[in-house]
């Protein structure tokens, strides 16, 4: 998301279950290593592992331990994740059931595998509109990827004139249906090319960049994502319009943007 602060910007189907990994052993194999750290399960035995995986990104991954019967649930993405991913996943989960402090590296890798599932319900979104009264979304897009990130299938990505006036909210990343939201304050044509193509640069950045969890806290403009904002061409100068023009701008025309927000032309 970028916004404009005080002092300055800132910004399935169910895959087949059969796999060369041996789910169960690897339960059983971390469990035996963690357990004997843990004073009520030190000397519990597992007789069977059950093993579940869910599509759905918002369902419960779990572990549980009753009668020699050990239980997962684990979302079915991970069947395709890295090993140290597995690892860590496996490990958070049965430390956490054991009692004991999980490592904090398990606790990032296992937020950001996570934080990389789209979630559901990604169909059901209102498509907006990418061609404004002055500016094109999509072509804007397409240059800066063209660009910036030559790599990237933006395809995968929409993006559209919000249907809200947002005066300090400028721009928008949704990772539940990878789509960009532009304010439509800025389609107006005071407002430099540059400033629009820093904006939508900075939420392919959100895309590109998911956050990450750093000592515990959600790092969201990271300092690779800030070094790299900086890599647009434009990037000072479209800073230093949004902090010394922008407020004359608002002052200005914002009346007029309102306007045709309502007439319904961004919907």
């Amino acid at each position: 998301m970028i916004q404009m602060p005080e002092k300055e910007l800132e910004s399935f189907s169910v895959p087949d279950l059969a796999s060369d990994r041996n789910w169960e052993e690897l339960l059983v194999s971390i469990w035996n290593s963690l357990k004997v750290k843990s004073r009520r399960f030190k000397e519990s035995q597992i007789r069977s592992v059950e093993l579940k995986f869910y599509p759905y990104r918002n369902g419960n991954h779990s572990v549980s331990f009753h009668n020699g019967l050990l239980t997962a649930k684990f979302h079915s993405s991970l069947m395709e994740a890295r090993e140290e991913i597995i690892l860590s996943f496996v490990r958070l989960l049965i430390s956490k059931l054991l009692g004991l402090k999980p490592k904090q590296i398990w606790k990032e890798e296992v937020a950001e595998f996570l934080n990389s599932l789209p979630e559901s319900g990604s169909a059901n979104f209102k498509k907006l509109k990418e061609n404004g009264v002055v500016y094109d979304l999509r072509v804007i897009l397409e240059k800066i990827s063209s660009y910036y990130f030559p790599k990237m299938d933006t395809k995968l990505l929409s993006i559209g004139w919000a249907d809200r006036l947002g005066k300090r909210r400028l721009g928008s990343y949704e990772k539940r249906n990878m789509n960009i939201r532009i304010s439509p304050i800025l389609d107006h044509k005071e407002v430099p090319l540059y400033v629009l193509e820093h904006v939508v640069h900075h939420e392919i950045l959100h895309h590109i960049l998911p956050s990450r969890i750093k000592n515990g806290q959600n790092s969201i403009h990271s300092p690779e994502f800030k070094r790299k904002e900086k890599e647009y061409v434009r990037y000072r100068e479209a800073i230093n319009w949004l902090k010394m023009e922008y407020p004359k701008f608002l002052m200005g025309h914002q009346k007029e943007i309102g306007h045709r927000l309502r007439s319904e032309f961004y919907g």
